[in-house]
């Protein structure tokens, strides 16, 4: 008997006439990040603070810890707390589920449903939830009961790992023991593909291939919360089969709301009539979520819903059922649910709704689409994901909405429609994100490992705590909203701008609307002055303005304060004698402009350039020969490495801000303006050449004992120069010698050049170990390097400079798809999932305009 919750599709008189539609979606990419479901990384590793650095920072950790201490009294969330471990550091991490702005789900490369960021807005949290899984059931089509039964097979498709993980109650109740031998994961963003070949049925092969609608210059459906699974089973005997594949999913992200009662399970069908092509119907689940949170001793409900459904065409047989009452911290519940599973490959319950979960319980759903695979034939089962939580709010109680409100409303309501459009139009996704990514991966003249990581470290645009508003609250009628980022999963500051300005190349070439955007925030938060003399600074215990006016902000603020409105959340330093940010934001705004073309942004950044380089010339440049100067405490990026005087890298990109403000001067005809900075310019270069010792940019003007350091990022202004098509604010010798001296001394001098550019070395060869920065490689100011590299054609240096942390990142470490900003001497990470690894994209920005391309 079949019951109301399961549907067989048939061929309909107004169907006969119609071909269903068939795609070869199962062939797997040439270039990917490739592994086996049973290989097995060493878990990763985080840094360890040495005696002598723990001396040296014992007054900061001391505030520190107190600064965290007080911001949890206040039901605030700190900027960092390095003294709680990140929950997850296992090396599982795959491509992530979801649009940009939109929260993501990350799916593993072994299967897990593994890290979150949906509400609270901001927020990453690593969690396995591990009742969300695909199950395979199959059994001969034909033959006795008792031969069915000895020849079924019912898997969870999922290796576990050994890495200590806790797998939860769900595979300890289930058929869970896949070795993995036969099964591989390929990851190229933003899709992924799982081929189980052989495993579990020796009978068939499956590949999932995982898709979500991450397109360049899109701003629409590049918002949308969803995910597509499109499973292609074949059957390689020469015995028929029945295959039944299970979707299960937890109402929830495995927080402690998961449990607070209130949530509910719903069925919806859909059925879609048209003359033109087969009749279809979309058979789902909703999981109605009642998620509620405290801002300012206020409980605020905001709306959440999640979703999972498959589309069935007229004509296909197929068999759809589904199962909305299993308790997933219930062993009777998962106990009986499987049951049910491994019996048929099927549910039968008729109820449509489930009952309000309890306080207590979590609770899931499953569905489960059930077909005949005829022997050395292939069928596909798709299924799509979906999520719908139009509401960010943050310390302010101010709503914000998601991009995606824009074109599906602003209700919580339409987790339908999401899945829908998304079982209407993953093919175009699929079309549209290989033709763009197929010119790079077919151009011979970039290294496979270069192709593969340019798109997988896309992942961090989505998976960074990444929001995207519809711009409701801005002024212009017009507009593409406005994109927020964390600069890291442990460092919960937006937009931080001295590290977007290495990862910035991503957004500028991919969405430039949205880097615009950003600048633009950026912008009118300069202008901004507010917190007089009540900003502790961490560093030294002293006191500052918490946002100086012309001061380019740090950062747009923290996920637990207001962001946008209150920016600078950094307090470690006092950020406004920092001597990079402005010069950033300048150099941005050139680069920004020589990839869109767009006069018009130019003009409306203009007066914020003069004000901005104004701030710099009136507070830090000494007048006698127009040079920034630093003043002896970690006043840019590298907030731990001390610079006095005049440094390679400030010098650096003050002269670069310079060249810059004269070059756009002169495209908007102010050419007394022009003049002025190049006067500044060829001032400032004379005191800068006086750093130019034994071939390279010494690391500053001082007379400490590290002021001779070779440092990788001295040419960081000069980088930023080749990117805007300004040619060499530095000697050309000059620019060659030191690109020479860094690629033999940081790059191959420290480990044959195997994990990447050393930040600074001494010149008897060894990691500088002034201060703990010194002595790390960054991965994403190494990519810059690179970038440097091939604008003045050294590709081969670049390259191999760059594979150095894409082997680290991907193959020796396991840190794919949570790069860190850093590891020391022996690979430990500093910060995982970071925004600065996104710098890669400089690559492929100078790649594209390199020197003699033929």
């Amino acid at each position: 008997e079949i019951k109301m919750s399961e549907y067989w599709t048939h061929t309909s008189s107004e169907s006969q006439d119609f071909q269903i539609p068939t795609h070869d979606l199962d062939q797997l990419p040439a270039i990917a990040w490739s592994r086996s479901l049973n290989d097995e990384f060493k878990n990763v590793k985080e840094f360890s603070v040495g005696i002598a650095d723990g001396f040296k920072y014992l007054g900061l950790a001391w505030r520190l810890r107190k600064y965290i201490q007080e911001q949890k009294k206040l039901d605030q969330i700190p900027i960092l707390d390095p003294f709680n471990n990140y929950p997850i550091k296992a090396p599982l991490m795959g491509v992530p589920l979801g649009g940009l702005g939109s929260g993501s789900i990350c799916r593993g490369w072994r299967g897990d449903f593994i890290r979150w960021s949906i509400l609270p807005a901001g927020i990453v949290n690593p969690k396995i939830v591990g009742f969300n899984q695909f199950s395979l059931y199959s059994e001969p089509l034909y033959g006795e009961k008792q031969y069915l039964k000895d020849n079924n097979i019912t898997q969870v498709l999922h290796v576990k790992s050994k890495t200590g993980v806790d797998y939860s109650m769900p595979l300890k109740n289930w058929d869970a023991n896949m070795s993995g031998e036969h099964s591989t994961y390929h990851g190229l963003f933003p899709q992924a593909w799982t081929v189980h070949d052989g495993e579990p049925d020796p009978d068939l092969k499956l590949t999932c291939r995982q898709v979500s609608p991450v397109i360049p210059h899109n701003y629409e459906e590049s918002s949308f919360p969803c995910g597509v699974f499109i499973w292609t089973i074949e059957n390689e005997s020469d015995i028929d089969k029945k295959a039944s594949l299970m979707f299960s999913f937890q109402n929830g992200m495995g927080t402690s709301s998961d449990t607070d009662g209130g949530h509910t399970n719903h069925y919806f069908k859909r059925t879609d009539y048209d003359e033109q092509a087969p009749t279809t119907t979309t058979h789902g689940i909703v999981l109605q979520h009642d998620y509620s949170t405290k801002i300012n001793g206020n409980v605020i409900h905001s709306p959440l819903c999640f979703g999972i459904a498959t589309k069935i065409y007229s004509g296909e047989n197929k068999r759809v059922s589904y199962d909305l009452d299993v308790i997933t911290n219930s062993n009777k519940s998962l106990k009986k649910m499987w049951k049910k599973f491994k019996s048929c490959g099927s549910f039968d319950s008729a109820r449509e709704h489930s009952n309000p979960s309890k306080k207590g319980e979590s609770i899931g759903a499953a569905l489960a689409v059930k077909a005949e695979v005829l022997s050395k034939t292939k069928i596909e089962i798709v299924f799509a994901i979906g999520w719908d939580a139009p509401v960010m709010r943050f310390k302010s109680e101010y709503k914000y909405f998601r991009r995606y409100t824009q074109f599906f409303g602003k209700e919580g309501n339409v987790v339908e429609d999401i899945l829908c459009y998304a079982l209407d139009s993953y093919i175009d996704w699929i079309d549209a994100i290989e033709s763009w990514q197929e010119p790079i991966l077919s151009d011979p003249g970039l290294p496979d490992p270069i192709k593969m990581a340019l798109f997988n470290e896309l992942y961090y645009l989505v998976d960074g705590g990444s929001i995207w508003t519809d711009g409701h609250e801005l002024d212009s009628i017009e507009n593409f909203g406005r994109y927020l980022y964390l600069e890291g999963h442990e460092y919960l500051m937006f937009n931080t701008y001295d590290v977007h300005f290495y990862a910035s190349f991503a957004l500028s070439m991919l969405w430039p609307e949205l880097q615009k955007s950003v600048q633009r925030d950026i912008a009118a938060s300069a202008q901004k002055q507010f917190g007089e003399n009540d900003w502790k600074i961490l560093h030294d215990g002293s006191v500052a303005t918490r946002k100086v006016s012309w001061a380019v902000p740090h950062d747009l603020g923290n996920p637990g304060e207001s962001p946008w409105l209150l920016p600078n959340c950094y307090c470690i330093q006092d950020i406004s004698r920092w001597k990079d940010l402005n010069s950033k934001f300048v150099l941005q705004v050139m680069r920004d402009y020589v990839i869109t073309q767009d006069m018009d942004f130019l003009i409306e950044m203009w007066p914020f350039i003069q004000g901005i380089i104004a701030y710099v010339q009136e507070n830090f440049v000494d007048k006698s020969d127009g040079m920034i100067r630093n003043e002896g405490f970690p006043d840019q990026t590298y907030d731990v490495w001390s610079a006095t005087g005049v440094s390679a890298y400030t010098g650096g990109l003050w002269l670069a801000c310079l060249k810059s403000a004269q070059n756009m001067a002169n495209l908007l005809g102010y050419d007394i303006d022009a003049r002025a900075f190049e006067l500044q310019f060829e001032q400032a270069s004379k005191s800068y050449a006086q750093l130019f010792k034994d071939g390279y940019y010494t690391y500053d003007s001082s007379q400490n004992k590290h002021c001779d350091s070779i440092q990788s990022d001295q040419l960081a202004g000069q980088w930023y120069a080749f990117a805007s098509k300004l040619g060499y604010i530095l000697p050309e010798e000059n620019v060659r010698s030191a690109l020479n001296v860094i690629y033999d001394r940081n790059v191959k001098g420290f480990k044959a050049g195997s994990m990447g550019a050393m930040n600074g070395i001494t010149t008897d060869g060894n990691p500088d170990k002034t201060s703990m920065q010194s002595k790390e490689v960054w991965t994403g100011t190494t990519y810059g390097l690179a970038a440097t590299m091939i604008h003045e054609g050294m590709y081969d240096e670049a390259f191999e400079t760059a594979i150095g942390v894409i082997n680290t990142t991907y193959y020796d470490k396991g840190y794919m798809f949570q790069t860190p900003e850093a590891w020391d001497q022996n690979g430990d990470y500093r910060s995982i999932a970071y925004m600065r690894p996104l710098s890669i994209w400089a690559i492929m920005w100078a790649w594209e305009n390199r020197p003699n391309p033929e």
